[in-house]
């Protein structure tokens, strides 16, 4: 013991371990569900402590200097935030087309605090909760495990291009907004006939209250909407979650040397 000490392995693997970890709790206090805050600080700790120990015996690297690990920890953290927003992308485009989809019902004063996003729709926690169980049953918990241990072997600590990942990553959020459009597209078409058939409707008889009228005729159209949509919607996102892995190694390579 006493000579792995003085060979210096033994700090060499808790400077390795540091750095694993670094990305670890990163990638994992962004990742979708694992960063509710009704999830415990300490099982959040300890999970990503254990993983960390996990792979650290399977990654080797070597940096010297002080300015190099200084450098090589900025770029983990822009590597750990690139991943796990690539992870939450799908969970995003939810949340904004539930928005939307609050919006043109006319139920976007009925907010209330979400532990994923903050302050959010109730239509935006109900595709919130059926986004959630489809990333169960599908298993992408696991691809992303998987694809978080991978990343050791394609893109060590140190190895990381840095200018590219962000522009990657920045060019991520034209992706949610495009997604959250094709998911709300049905509901918000629905919202826009509703609103001209009831503006001929005012023409036609101006003694009717059409703001007394039109709310309940919003909530009833877009419930309706989003029920017959419902199975497109659901296939729509298994589709983005079966392209997820393909989405964090593509943001590996864009970083890769």
């Amino acid at each position: 013991m006493e000579e792995l000490i003085n060979s210096g392995l033994v700090s060499k693997q808790i400077g390795n371990f540091a750095l694993v970890l670094l990305r670890v709790s990163i990638v994992m206090a962004m990742l979708p569900i694992f960063s509710s805050q009704n999830i415990s600080p300490q099982y959040k700790i300890a999970f990503s402590v254990a993983l960390a120990v996990l792979i650290t015996p399977l990654v080797n690297f070597n940096l010297d200097g002080k300015e190099e690990i200084v450098f090589t920890v900025f770029k983990e953290i822009v590597l750990a935030m690139a991943l796990g927003a690539a992870a939450r992308l799908v969970f995003f485009a939810a949340d904004m087309a539930g928005q939307l989809m609050s919006n043109g019902m006319s139920l976007s004063i009925a907010t209330s605090f979400d532990p994923e996003f903050g302050q959010s729709a109730e239509v935006s926690r109900f595709l919130g909760v059926l986004v959630t169980l489809l990333f169960f049953i599908m298993d992408i918990h696991h691809d992303l495990i998987g694809a978080l241990v991978k990343s050791f072997e394609v893109l060590p600590p140190g190895q990381i291009k840095v200018n590219p990942l962000m522009i990657y990553s920045f060019s991520g959020g034209s992706k949610v907004f495009i997604l959250a459009l094709k998911l709300a597209a049905p509901v918000m078409v629905g919202m826009v006939v509703a609103n001209l058939l009831l503006g001929l409707l005012y023409k036609a008889a101006p003694q009717i209250n059409i703001m007394f009228v039109s709310f309940p005729i919003f909530l009833f159209v877009g419930l309706i909407l989003m029920m017959l949509t419902m199975p497109v919607f659901l296939r729509v996102i298994a589709g983005q979650f079966d392209n997820l892995k393909g989405v964090l190694y593509e943001t590996l390579l864009t970083a890769r040397p």
